[in-house]
């Protein structure tokens, strides 16, 4: 008897640690829209109770892609210039956990912000459409989440609650996701799962002399960008007096922009 107990708990202990690994596109068109920006690789590692997921980070990219310069135009005129990703040694990073319901997050906006915060809550609404995604069936889904209206694929083949940077709460793990306009468009590479990756699910690591930020904080950090990117069109508006500057938009400049 002692043994059958240790093999069905031996067998529910590895099913709870599978792990899963998916890859994502992300395209990142702040401003823009239409998808039109820099396109970067990202990645989630998750099991039954936790995930992790980065972006931006330099070891996904190669010399050249990060290097590469390129010029994205709107179909009503205007548009950016792109020098290169951003990345960073860590990347943009998000982990979550569910019976912590906690969630920690950092992005490089001149220097990495980390913020530590309660796991957001998102009202999605289940929709009726589905689409194939890879070999997936995926029911559509939106959420309205800090100021931008987001439409999500998932699919409950694979039935855990996670998706791209802080977007989860789903019966089934996200495949696909975009704002209206496309500002922020991440979509399906492959997922293995279970997965033998050596890619761990974990915590963020907080560097030394640093500290995390609630999301109040962050929300303060935000505004103290957009009054020194205002200070910054006074200057240009005096040296060249004939040139119309825009005000600095918080969606053009943060993914959160409430």
């Amino acid at each position: 008897m002692k043994k059958y107990i240790f093999i069905i708990l031996l067998f529910a202990n590895t099913i709870y640690s599978q792990k899963g690994l998916i890859q994502y596109g992300y395209i990142e068109a702040l401003g823009m829209g239409d998808a039109k920006g820099p396109d970067s690789n990202a990645y989630m590692v998750f099991n039954k109770e936790q995930s992790y997921y980065v972006t931006a980070k330099d070891s996904l990219e190669n010399d050249v892609k990060k290097n590469e310069q390129k010029t994205y135009e709107k179909e009503e005129g205007g548009g950016s210039i792109y020098n290169g990703l951003k990345v960073s040694e860590k990347g943009d990073q998000v982990a979550y956990h569910i019976k912590k319901n906690t969630m920690w997050s950092n992005i490089l906006y001149g220097e990495q912000i980390y913020v530590k915060e309660v796991a957001p809550e998102q009202n999605w609404k289940i929709e009726k459409e589905t689409k194939k995604i890879g070999s997936f069936l995926c029911k559509k889904a939106t959420t309205t989440f800090r100021g931008r209206n987001y439409t999500a694929w998932f699919t409950t083949q694979i039935p855990l609650p996670f998706g791209p940077w802080k977007l989860k709460g789903l019966p089934g793990l996200i495949l696909e996701a975009y704002d209206t306009n496309k500002n922020a468009y991440w979509y399906f590479k492959s997922v293995e799962y279970p997965s033998k990756t050596k890619e761990t699910v974990k915590y963020m690591s907080l560097p030394k002399k640093l500290k995390w930020l609630t999301y109040s904080e962050f929300k303060k950090v935000q505004k103290s960008e957009i009054d020194r990117a205002e200070d910054k069109n006074k200057v240009m508006s005096k040296q060249f007096p004939g040139v119309t500057l825009d005000s600095p938009k918080l969606n053009q400049m943060f993914l959160e922009c409430e």
